[in-house]
């Protein structure tokens, strides 16, 4: 993975390592493109047109807000998740001879990625204030450090949010009404 970053083959250079954010952007021209506006347009929709968006780390988090919220149609889905059957379907995709890229190749990641990084932790954010405000806790490892340096620290929220204003019931009935 090293060389394949640092000597820029295209399957690790492409310069346009734009994922994640042109779903969430929508449909105009723009959100095709790599830059802020596709980025801000991301982040509007996420806010305005998603009940929720979770992160693959904290999956058993996303499962429990997904009950709470739509117990129609995620039942139990926390217990089928944990289920021994469904672990051993699981562990026959892991990567073997897993390598961690240099400090040199992850920073130049950073930079190539920068736009779908700051997309990720905003939704971060947003998630760990959503799971706040319904009062769960993390049980999260510890996350991989990221370079300072390339992507601005998003707005540390370690203290559960007390929102005296707005009641959790209340919140999510507005949701349901959009």
């Amino acid at each position: 993975i090293n060389v394949c970053i640092l000597e820029n083959y295209p399957e690790c250079s492409n310069p346009r390592l734009f994922y994640i954010i042109p779903y969430f952007c929508g449909q105009h021209p723009r959100c095709r493109e790599p830059g802020e506006w596709a980025l801000e347009r991301a982040k509007l929709n996420v806010n305005e047109n998603f009940l929720l968006v979770g992160i693959l780390e904290e999956l058993e988090d996303v499962l429990l807000l997904l009950e709470r919220f739509l117990p129609h149609y995620f039942k139990d889905v926390l217990s089928i998740y944990k289920n021994p059957e469904h672990r051993k379907l699981g562990n026959l995709t892991v990567t073997v001879k897993k390598t961690v890229p240099s400090p040199e190749a992850i920073q130049i990641l950073y930079q190539r990625m920068r736009y779908e990084y700051e997309f990720y932790y905003y939704v971060k954010e947003q998630f760990h204030l959503l799971k706040r405000k319904f009062g769960l806790k993390s049980h999260i490892r510890k996350p991989h450090p990221r370079p300072e340096f390339f992507i601005p620290s998003p707005l540390e929220t370690e203290e559960p949010i007390d929102d005296e204003e707005e009641d959790d019931e209340k919140w999510l009935e507005d949701i349901y009404k959009r």
